[in-house]
């Protein structure tokens, strides 16, 4: 076990190990999750569906996402972490490699749905898993570093998906994603054995010298009953929401409000990804190595992210520099903040369920993420105003810092490698 005298700011080799292993089994996600995406203009021509039903793909994902997302994380803490994420990457692999043999509209919805279901408990499990094997002062930067993972889904997918495509079809392509999975099974696999130097404890409530059990209804009472993580859940609805709001409609803004073109705005997106990349590692270490409290660093990362909003709405129509230069402010203030409220929602949690209280938490950021990109089609329908949109979804993050200032760090959780 690590001492603060000796190990304080020093990584063991097991510990980079760990975190690959997250890593690569969180991408994976990421990257089947995109799949559909990258394949749909191809495969519907093929299957003879319309743009709404392969639309209808993309949303049995989330919908099946977000229900398994808090019992995921309830599962998780009662049969450890390890084997949550494991059994959700092998269920990725199993639908992926289904998929490549779908026919039908049915078969192929139910599969994407099912997708959903099976990835729900990975993000609560990731979480989990960094607890038991990061010390408070170490947990914030290797959050970060595992945030990193989303973006670069992205980046993954777009390097190989259409080549295979245009060479072998869409077929093909699922069926090389199907392979991700299974190397991310393997390497989590060994990756995670051992254990860990904060492994996770259940408490055992004890009344006359008597063991008293807990249904998961009482379990789940117990853990959600906490200003804090009725705060986080505030803050991930609306932060959350804005910047996946404003992700999936950064692209159509460019274009069609700015009037740049289309390679133009996909050079400006790839610096988004780059920055909110750094961002997210700068977040973690900064915190970390700061004295001042977790909630009021998030919350001051999260304040960056409505200011970066406004100057890209007011992007001057043929300024490529400073399209580039708000583009690439918005991605970091779209995700600096998530690798600090991702490590709050753990660590606010009682140690026995980081899972739910997690799970529960990522419950509301999905509910965000679907409603927002839907309100900003509804202003813009409304209004006819890209720039109206984006301004009222620009106060967002400013209800989301509010609720951060009600949040209070567990002082049993917040720097574990201070006891040893």
């Amino acid at each position: 076990m690590e001492t603060l005298s000796n190990t304080h700011n020093r990584w063991t080799a097991k510990q980079f190990i760990v975190l690959a292993g997250i890593w690569l089994a969180f991408l994976i996600s990421f990257i089947t999750r995109l799949s559909w995406s990258t394949i749909m203009p191809a495969a519907i021509d093929s299957l003879h569906f319309t743009v709404q039903q392969g639309n209808n793909y993309l949303t049995a994902f989330y919908i099946g996402y977000a229900i398994t997302v808090l019992p995921g994380g309830m599962l998780a803490d009662k049969f450890g972490y390890r084997k949550l994420l494991l059994a959700a990457v092998l269920g990725n692999l199993v639908v992926m490699a289904a998929m490549v043999f779908m026919h039908g509209y049915w078969d192929g919805l139910a599969l994407r749905f099912i997708l959903g279901l099976v990835s729900g408990p990975d993000l609560s499990a990731c979480l989990g898993i960094i607890t038991e094997w990061f010390g408070g002062k170490k947990r914030a930067t290797a959050t970060g570093i595992f945030n990193t993972c989303t973006s670069f889904g992205l980046t993954v997918i777009n390097l190989y998906a259409p080549t295979v495509m245009v060479h072998y079809g869409w077929r093909a392509t699922l069926g090389v994603t199907a392979l991700f999975p299974l190397a991310a099974f393997i390497f989590a696999y060994f990756a995670l054995e051992g254990n860990p130097p904060y492994p996770q404890q259940f408490v055992i409530k004890k009344s006359d010298g008597e063991i008293e059990e807990e249904t998961a209804i009482e379990r789940l009472k117990k853990a959600i009953n906490n200003r804090s993580v009725w705060m986080l859940a505030i803050t991930g609805l609306f932060a959350t929401g804005a910047k996946w709001g404003v992700t999936n409609w950064a692209n159509l803004f460019i274009v069609k409000n700015l009037h740049f073109s289309l390679v133009t705005a996909g050079v400006a997106m790839s610096i988004f990804g780059i920055t909110s990349v750094i961002s997210m590692v700068i977040a973690g270490w900064i915190s970390d190595h700061s004295k001042l409290s977790r909630h009021a660093w998030a919350a001051i990362f999260m304040a960056i992210f409505t200011p970066t909003i406004i100057g890209f709405t007011f992007v001057p129509h043929g300024n490529t520099a400073m399209l580039y230069f708000w583009t690439g402010a918005m991605g970091v203030g779209a995700f600096m903040f998530s690798t600090i409220t991702n490590n709050l929602s753990v660590e606010v949690a009682p140690a026995d369920q980081r899972g739910t209280v997690s799970g529960f938490i990522n419950a509301f950021n999905q509910v965000g993420s679907f409603l927002a990109p839907i309100l900003l089609g509804q202003i813009l329908a409304g209004t006819g105003s890209y720039v109206t949109s984006y301004l009222i979804i620009s106060i967002f993050p400013l209800i989301a810092v509010v609720a951060l200032m009600f949040v209070r760090e567990s002082d049993a959780n917040q720097y574990d490698d201070v006891k040893g």
